[in-house]
């Protein structure tokens, strides 16, 4: 079984995209889903096994610069932001949209304007995916 066959096991489908942001369990699943994807791609990069987190911060410039930081409650911590990033992405993949093999090949970037460019584009199609399954 493919990581997104568990990941749809698990995830069901949000009533809306904004819903699927503020998804805190959703949230938790995909940072661990994101992390490893990236781990990955820097692994590949390098040429030698890392485990890589990502910054909050960076997720937090990547939803922003998707155009949907206008999305989320005014008030949320940079950690929230982040959370609202990986819990989109867990949803995309559970979604069939988004594939481990996919998501990895988009973060093997280097520089970190490239990867915040990476993330911003996947997040919003993610958001965009979703707002079309919900009409």
């Amino acid at each position: 079984m493919r990581v997104e066959e568990f990941l749809a096991k698990i995830l069901s489908k949000p009533s809306s995209p904004v819903e699927a942001l503020m998804d805190r369990g959703a949230a938790s699943l995909g940072d661990s889903y994101l992390n490893f994807a990236f781990s990955l791609a820097q692994s590949l990069e390098g040429g030698r096994p890392k485990g890589l987190r990502l910054d909050n911060r960076l997720l937090a410039e990547a939803v922003r610069k998707a155009g949907l930081r206008g999305k989320l409650p005014k008030r949320l911590s940079r950690r929230d932001i982040g959370g609202a990033a990986e819990a989109l992405l867990a949803y995309a993949a559970a979604g069939g949209l988004l594939s481990t093999e996919s998501l990895v090949e988009r973060l093997r970037v280097k520089d970190r304007g490239k990867l915040v460019e990476a993330l911003a584009c996947l997040l919003k199609e993610a958001y965009r995916w979703l707002e079309n399954a919900e009409g």
